[in-house]
């Protein structure tokens, strides 16, 4: 067990070692992005971009607590903690009952219970940032429509958070809330690039803070990258077509281990039970669960085309 154990661990490292390698990458190619059109002097956007980038993805409280703002939760890191701690030690309590004390069986499922929570909130956050970004062109348009009338620019903010509906009219209220309150607006719009991590929507801001310093139609620069963020959107259904097949097939194929263990151990217990029970099969189970989740997240990263 202990050898198991030891193996496990360090497969853990080993993945965490070229996830982290990986993101690395990632997160240079969007930094690129993000500086693109800030001339030689770069904004208080982008800076705060690349501090907030820093921050976050190290596991800090502060890093934690904007990623669970993200998926629309007010917990702190605590919260999180605790419910984890909950859907890993209740349901591998009751699996140990079950299972008349199997130390296997109760560590794989509280293992599983104490990732849950943590799968569910990232799924969470996905689905609030994508709907987000499907949300940027339209409010540019409205901000953009809002200011060839003559409206101010927080006046036309205003109006696209009653039009708009959430997640993005909660977080242009907020924005509109620090301005009331005396916050700069360059600081306030800092803010809500930190607080949803959007590229689009982050370019967009970069151009309002240059043209606030520089002057310019702001209407037309908005204009402008409303038909470009559409361009984008489209490319992206063209990239997400064409790597379709890659995707799919990385879940084929992480899967059917799985499918294959499972109706193996139905069909044959007797000549399964080696994996658990004996010191060399356990380590052969950690390490080909390791080497899958590897292969499974290659094959992700390679059809992950940034653009």
């Amino acid at each position: 067990m202990i050898a198991a154990l030891a193996t496990a661990g360090a497969l853990f490292a080993l993945v965490r070692g070229v996830t982290l390698a990986l993101d690395a990458d990632h997160r240079q190619s969007r930094s690129r992005l993000a500086t693109l059109g800030t001339g030689p002097t770069p904004s208080a956007v982008t800076r705060t971009r690349t501090r907030t980038r820093r921050r976050e993805g190290g596991g800090t409280p502060d890093g934690m607590r904007r990623w669970l703002r993200r998926a629309g939760l007010a917990w702190e890191p605590a919260d999180l903690f605790g419910v984890s701690l909950a859907t890993a030690a209740v349901p591998g309590a009751i699996v140990a009952v079950a299972t008349g004390g199997s130390a296997v069986a109760a560590t794989l499922v509280a293992a599983f219970g104490a990732l849950l929570p943590s799968l569910v909130i990232q799924q969470r956050a996905a689905r609030r940032a994508a709907a987000l970004n499907g949300q940027v062109v339209e409010t540019l348009e409205v901000v953009a429509s809002s200011l060839r009338s003559g409206f101010g620019f927080i006046q036309s903010l205003e109006l696209a958070a009653r039009e708009q509906p959430e997640p993005i009219s909660a977080e242009l209220l907020q924005t509109i809330r620090e301005v009331n309150l005396g916050a700069a607006t360059d600081e306030a719009l800092q803010r809500l690039v930190e607080r949803t991590g959007d590229a689009d929507l982050a370019l967009a801001i970069n151009a309002v803070v240059i043209q606030r310093r520089v002057g310019g139609d702001l209407s037309e620069i908005l204009g402008n990258i409303s038909h470009m963020i559409r361009e984008r959107i489209r490319i992206r259904g063209e990239i997400k077509t064409l790597t379709a097949q890659a995707r799919m097939s990385a879940w084929i194929i992480g899967m059917l281990p799985i499918g294959l263990a499972v109706a193996l151990t139905l069909m044959q217990p007797d000549q399964m039970r080696v994996f658990i029970d004996d010191p060399v099969g356990r380590i052969l189970v950690a390490t080909g669960a390791g080497l899958q989740v590897i292969g499974f997240m290659a094959v992700q990263r390679v059809a992950a085309i940034e653009y």
